[in-house]
């Protein structure tokens, strides 16, 4: 749950005070959000604090942002269009290979995890105006993997079946396994002995062939016993 915070609403005077001119000021509110997000985490991320990284005057962020939920909405729609791209890459690289998304993935949850969890684990509210390119953006990004899918499917490396289900399964491992690995989850239990995209191959592999025991190989190891 998003915490409240201490930024006052900037009066007239404030506003007047130190006018700003800058060519693209909501991306580089946006950048220094995401730099205070890596460097301080959540707690650290405020109106003023972004002004003061960004080198504007305090009231500068209120044009673009009512508040800092509308600000979080903000990086998380940014993040989830970042992981798009990257997805795209992924599958402009290798057409219909799951592996290739999911350490793309994953390396995107490495690479920006403050991000990544704010993208998935608040509860952003849905009736500011920042709020309304959120869900699109996710969107975007599963459209991307369906996609992927789909081309997969065409090639006959993935088997025949509802798309949308593959991609929730898929989904919902990588997600997992990337939460673990961000969280320190894992740092107690054999498997952190393995490099991050190790285990997400291995996970992969399994999600890939499947745990249960084929009726071929039961017949196998009858006729050897």
């Amino acid at each position: 749950m998003i915490r409240p915070f201490s930024d006052m609403e900037p009066t007239e005077n404030d506003t007047n005070k130190s006018p700003y001119h800058h060519g693209d000021l909501r991306n580089a509110l946006i950048q220094a959000s995401l730099k205070v997000l890596r460097e301080e985490g959540l707690d650290a991320l405020s109106l003023r604090r972004v002004a003061r990284e960004a080198n504007v005057s305090p009231a500068a962020p209120y044009r673009h942002f009512k508040d800092k939920q509308s600000l979080l909405c903000s990086l998380a729609t940014h993040g989830f269009h970042i992981l798009h791209e990257d997805l795209e890459k992924a599958r402009a690289a290798a057409p219909g290979c799951l592996d290739t998304a999911g350490q793309a993935y994953m390396a995107f949850a490495r690479r920006e995890p403050q991000c990544y969890r704010l993208m998935f684990t608040l509860n952003l509210p849905n009736d500011i105006p920042t709020a309304d390119d959120l869900q699109p953006a996710g969107d975007l990004a599963f459209a991307s993997l369906c996609t992927n899918i789909r081309t997969g499917m065409a090639a006959g490396l993935i088997t025949e079946a509802d798309e949308n289900e593959i991609a929730l399964a898929a989904w919902a491992m990588v997600h997992g396994i990337c939460m673990l690995v961000i969280d320190g989850s894992l740092a107690d239990r054999p498997s952190a002995q393995l490099p991050p995209e190790r285990l997400l191959e291995s996970c992969l592999r399994h999600f890939r062939h499947g745990w249960q025991r084929s009726k071929s190989t039961e017949r196998s190891d009858a006729l050897r016993n």
